[in-house]
């Protein structure tokens, strides 16, 4: 999902800056450009909650049935398989991917703007 996201992105972006493109295609692109970041981070954080359900419900199998946790936090998981946590990895990537998302939404809403507001050469 994420790498067709910013693929789409970069179609999108090129036609929104594009310096042939018309001031529709401009308009166009840019707020496709907006709406297919709003609908990849929408997808991204229901995927991303649906593994922190499904992680917590095989945490509680794990409980009830007195099995060793496998299932825990990922730091936790680390720490029992003897492996140490990289600061990087401290960093949710989620939030990374949400947070570059956004930003390809907010260049796009650029560009529509920007081509509603300048005047036509």
């Amino acid at each position: 999902m994420p790498a067709l996201s910013v693929t789409a992105q970069s179609f999108l972006l090129s036609l929104a800056y594009g310096a042939q493109s018309s001031r529709l295609a401009s308009i166009v692109g840019g707020l496709l450009s907006v709406m297919v970041a709003a609908m990849s981070t929408q997808l991204l954080l229901r995927l991303r909650n649906n593994e922190v359900t499904d992680s917590v419900l095989l945490q509680q199998i794990e409980r009830e049935h007195g099995w060793i946790e496998l299932f825990g936090k990922g730091e936790a998981r680390a720490r029992a398989a003897g492996r140490p946590r990289r600061r990087v990895i401290r960093v949710r990537s989620y939030l990374i991917w949400a947070l570059g998302l956004g930003t390809f939404g907010l260049a796009g809403a650029a560009a529509a703007v920007l081509a509603i507001v300048l005047p036509t050469p």
